[in-house]
C-alpha cells in the first residue's frame, strides 16, 4: 500500500470531479467499457437487490435502475447526490459514507464499489470500509469492486500530474495532501480475504488509457457526459500501442484492479 499526495485534497478533488462532469446518462453507450462490463458479471437477476457504494453522478446506478433493476446509491459528496437527483428526484440514492453503510447485516444480493476505498486515508477506517460491505452483502452475495493499482501506468500517472496537473489546476505544487492509495493486488485481495470476501477473479483494467494524454492519440473531443457513458476511446494509432502495452505488461499498465467475487465464511 502506497499513499499518493497532492496539494488538493481527496474531496475536494471529487466535488471539483463531480461539478465539472456534470449529470450522467441514463445508460451506457458501450457495454464493453469499465466499469459497466465488469458489473454486468454479477448483475444479471431483477429480482435481487444491489448495492453501488460510491455512486459518484450515477452513471452506473442510472444505466441499471432505468433497466428495472432493484439498486440503491450511497455517495459521500453532496454535490453528487445533487447532481444525481436533480436529474430524477425518483433515484434511490442518497448522502452516506462507506465507513458506516446505514443498511442492515445481509441486505444485499451484490455490491458495487467503483474506485472507492483507495479514497479512505485512515488505515483503520478503510478496514471498516471492507468490514461494512461485508456486513451488509448476503451469505454467498457477490461484491465487484475496483481499486486503484500500485504499478507503472499510475505511477507515470502520477509523474505526469506533477509535472502538468497542478499548475494547470492552479493548486500549486505543494503536494502535502492525501490524494489516495495504490495497492498491489495480493495486498488488497488480502484485506477482502480478512472479511470474508472471497476473490474468484481479479481483472487488469482500464477507465482512462494514460495514453488518452496525448491529444493526437484521441479519437474523439466529446463532453464528459457523452465519454463516461462511451468511454475514453482511442484512435487506430493509440489503440494499437494500447494494445501492445497491455499485451506485454498488463498488470503494469492497467488503471484499476477489478476485484469479483463472493461472500464465503472463514472456517
Amino acid at each position: 500500500m502506497k499513499k499518493v499526495y497532492r496539494s488538493e485534497s481527496n474531496i475536494d478533488y471529487w466535488n471539483r470531479r463531480w461539478s465539472e462532469s456534470g449529470t450522467d446518462a441514463k445508460a451506457f453507450l458501450d457495454p464493453n467499457i469499465y466499469p459497466v462490463k465488469y458489473s454486468n458479471l454479477i448483475v444479471q437477476d431483477k429480482t435481487e437487490c444491489c448495492l453501488e457504494i460510491g455512486s459518484g453522478v450515477g452513471r452506473i446506478l442510472k444505466h441499471y435502475f432505468y433497466q428495472g433493476f432493484n439498486i440503491t446509491g450511497i455517495e459521500r459528496s453532496n454535490i453528487g447526490v445533487d447532481i444525481m437527483l436533480a436529474s430524477d428526484k425518483n433515484l434511490p440514492v442518497q448522502i452516506g459514507d462507506a465507513v458506516n453503510l446505514p443498511y442492515a447485516d445481509s441486505t444485499f444480493d451484490n455490491v458495487l464499489a467503483f474506485g472507492v476505498f483507495h479514497n479512505i486515508e485512515d488505515e483503520v477506517a478503510l478496514k471498516n470500509s471492507i468490514s461494512q460491505c461485508s456486513r451488509v452483502l448476503k451469505p454467498s452475495g457477490r461484491f465487484c469492486i475496483s481499486i486503484r493499482p500500485d504499478n507503472l501506468e499510475m505511477n507515470l500517472n502520477e509523474w505526469y500530474w506533477k509535472i502538468s496537473g497542478y499548475k494547470k489546476q492552479n493548486h500549486g505544487n505543494d503536494s502535502t495532501t492525501f490524494h489516495r492509495w495504490l495497492f498491489k493486488k495480493n495486498e488488497f485481495q488480502r484485506i477482502l480475504s480478512n472479511n470474508n470476501l472471497h476473490t474468484v477473479k481479479v481483472h487488469a483494467a482500464r477507465n482512462v488509457s494514460i495514453l488518452y494524454r496525448i491529444k493526437w492519440l484521441r479519437t474523439q473531443n466529446k463532453d464528459e457526459t457523452y465519454l463516461r457513458s462511451n468511454g475514453y476511446k482511442l484512435n487506430f494509432l493509440g489503440a494499437s500501442i494500447d494494445r501492445l502495452i497491455t499485451f506485454i505488461m498488463p498488470n503494469q499498465f492497467c488503471n484499476v484492479f477489478v476485484f469479483i467475487g463472493e461472500k464465503r465464511p472463514q472456517w
